[in-house]
């Protein structure tokens, strides 16, 4: 599953709940419009009424809490309603003699939860299709979770269909960004209580700045640094903290190769093409989107990013970000492209 426990926002509560209950969930900025989304459909599941958004795309980077808050919906509409029926499961089941069975015995529940639709086999596209339309046709509620936007799903490489990429659109599309400085300190501060390890402010802020890879990364750093508590019987102060991280927050940042590599792979070109002088439209947007990347998410100078991309000096790098801005501005699926980028590397 790609989900963490990424905050427990009252310890004592959640012992008693399942650790996957939304009340176990923190809701900011980066997940607050999935959170309501999510929310919504679990007390209109649980009523009456008429479900407003029977479908419900989410997507985001890995470590974003989308198994947490998947799982969390189940979770609320059984404890609402225990005679509600839910079924979920990731799209990697869907192999061999059993999958049809899980496609039969989903298409009457009231709740259908498919996670990591990314790991969906193009073999298989064409039953989830038919899934989706005999679900909408009866205004039956389904969440799908997965790592990008409908429109750049692929599969070992391959692009969905259009035929399934039209039906993930149509439903209500909503993103979750990567943790924000700010949430991943409350988190860190929440644990630390939690775990009752006195970290110094100098050290829940350099956490909080250097800790990029999520929910599950933060909960790594904790198991960490209670152990050195153990260890040292006190609380390690900033110089350990960092001595004994920084390997593993230096071996998280992108590199200039790592955003090489992921935007040849998005644009499909092949990565050597990049670090060309060939100015080809193909080949020259997805290098300024490599420059742009490379600007904001490494330390590199404008000249070594200019370097690794060609040999092109500094000025020709500001010009490629700013070509990249501009163009972001007015057209919504590269602006579309440099988020889920970004999103994906940060």
């Amino acid at each position: 599953m790609d989900g963490d426990v990424t905050h427990y926002s009252d310890l004592s509560y959640c012992k008693m709940h399942s650790p996957r209950s939304f009340a176990c969930f923190v809701s900011g900025p980066e997940n607050r419009v999935a959170v309501v989304a999510l929310r919504n459909l679990a007390a209109e599941l649980a009523s009456d009424d008429d479900i407003e958004a029977p479908f419900i795309y989410l997507h985001g980077p890995s470590g974003t809490g989308k198994s947490h808050l998947a799982q969390a919906l189940v979770h609320e509409i059984i404890t609402r309603n225990c005679s509600l029926i839910a079924n979920i499961w990731e799209a990697s089941a869907l192999a061999g003699e059993s999958a049809r069975e899980l496609l039969d015995g989903a298409r009457d529940s009231d709740l259908v939860v498919l996670e990591d639709l990314q790991q969906l086999a193009p073999t298989w596209a064409e039953p989830v299709i038919q899934l989706l339309d005999e679900r909408r046709s009866n205004d039956l509620a389904t969440v799908i979770t997965a790592r990008t936007g409908p429109q750049q799903l692929h599969y070992r490489g391959e692009r969905f269909s259009n035929r399934l990429t039209s039906r993930l659109a149509a439903g209500l599309v909503v993103a979750i960004e990567p943790l924000q400085p700010a949430n991943r300190l409350r988190i860190l501060e929440d644990l630390a209580r939690q775990r009752q390890l006195a970290l110094s402010e100098d050290v829940l802020s350099w956490l909080a700045e250097n800790l990029n890879g999520g929910g599950r990364q933060i909960l790594g750093a904790i198991n960490q640094l209670e152990l050195l508590a153990q260890l040292h019987s006190k609380s390690p102060d900033l110089d350990i903290v960092t001595s004994h991280l920084r390997e593993q927050v230096e071996a998280g940042r992108p590199t200039v190769e790592r955003i090489a590599q992921r935007v040849s792979g998005y644009f499909r070109v092949p990565a050597r093409q990049l670090q060309s002088q060939r100015r080809y439209r193909n080949i020259l947007v997805p290098r300024q989107v490599g420059m742009y990347l490379a600007r904001l998410l490494t330390r590199l100078s404008l000249d070594q990013i200019g370097a690794y991309f060609g040999g092109r000096d500094h000025s020709t790098v500001l010009h490629a970000c700013r070509k990249v801005e501009e163009a972001m501005g007015e057209d919504a699926g590269l602006s579309g492209a440099v988020r889920q980028l970004h999103a994906e590397l940060a």
